[in-house]
Parts: C-alpha cells; structure tokens; sequence
C-alpha cells in the first residue's frame, strides 16, 4: 500500500535513520514498516515539477501533499492533475533566467526580467521600486521566503513587513503568478 504524504502529520510517526525515514501507520495499514529515503523523494519531486513547468510548459498547478503518494518502493505516485497550468515557451525562458538571476544574486538582471516581462509594483505613494525590492519579490515568487531587512539601493535599510505593507503589486504578468503559486506549494519540500 502507498503511503500518502498528507497523513505524516496525522497518521503516521516517523523516526529518523541514516538519511532514511521510517514511516510507521497508525493501523490502517497493519503496521507494516517501509524504509524511505525522504531526501531523495523530495528532491525527485521539485525535479519532475520543474521539468514540468520549464521543459514541458504543463503542469500539475495543485500539488500539495494528498496529491503525492510515496510507494513503498520508494517511488513517487502523483495523483489529480485537475488543475494544470501552462507557460509559453517565451514565459518558460524568463522563468529560467529569473531562477538563475536568484541562483547568482545578480538583482540587476533578476528586475530587468521582471520589468522587462510588464511586472509593476510600486510603493503606496507612487514611488517606484528600485532593483533590491524586485530581487527581492522576485525571491518571494520562486526561490524562498526571507524575512530579513532589506538594504534598498540607495543604502536605506527597511523593515520587509513596512516594505510589504507600503508596496502594491498593480501587474503581475501570468508566468509570475503561476511561478509564485507553483514555487509557494514547493519551498517547504526544499
């Protein structure tokens, strides 16, 4: 029987061994014990996700943990691709040169994308952001949540929850929103 991913909270206890997992079921399935290597699962799962929404341009816009089932075998076992999303080639390519702008932290070339791409987002006051701040969104939307101040450009530091609370987002091109929502369901599996 395969182990769901949204029952490890409720349903099963887990203990740690050598990079493996040992997942244990409360009874339903007689507590029958299979050896998981969670490490390598979780990176197999970013990785069909990302060739998902990079090379094919199609994929699984829903994929939270009662969607993904782990075999006892090891394997992954994706379930309910009711809701797909879909970037053109073109949005697929921008996506790929923002993760790497991120992977470089070159802010410069992380807000040229998203300008480039018809991203607004400007202060509640009418002021534009500069390059930290998008770099910095940019972050939010695809690689990880940092909550640390934030240094602006032109030396200032800020609060990030005064920053948040003083910009507003008025376009957000479609790759960004479907990048964000695919990134937000995966950065808690990286």
């Amino acid at each position: 029987a395969a182990i769901s991913a949204a029952k490890f909270g409720s349903k099963l206890r887990t203990g740690w061994n050598e990079d493996k997992l040992d997942l244990i079921a409360d009874g339903s399935m007689n507590k029958k014990k299979a050896k998981v290597n969670l490490g390598r699962a979780l990176k197999t799962l970013v990785h069909v996700h990302g060739i998902q929404l990079l090379l094919s341009g199609t994929y699984n816009a829903d994929p939270h943990p009662g969607n993904i089932l782990i075999l006892p075998d090891g394997r992954l076992g994706l379930l309910d691709y009711g809701m797909v999303g879909r970037l053109s080639p073109k949005d697929r390519e921008t996506v790929a040169r923002t993760i790497l702008a991120l992977s470089n932290k070159d802010k410069a070339a992380t807000a040229k994308l998203y300008r480039d791409s018809g991203y607004k987002v400007s202060f509640t006051d009418g002021r534009t952001v500069d390059d930290a701040v998008l770099h910095r969104f940019a972050s939010f939307h695809l690689d990880r949540i940092d909550l640390s101040p934030l240094t602006l450009d032109n030396g200032e530091t800020v609060d990030l929850m005064e920053l948040l609370q003083s910009t507003r987002e008025r376009v957000v091109p479609s790759w960004v929103e479907e990048g964000r929502r695919l990134g937000g369901l995966l950065m808690g599996v990286n």
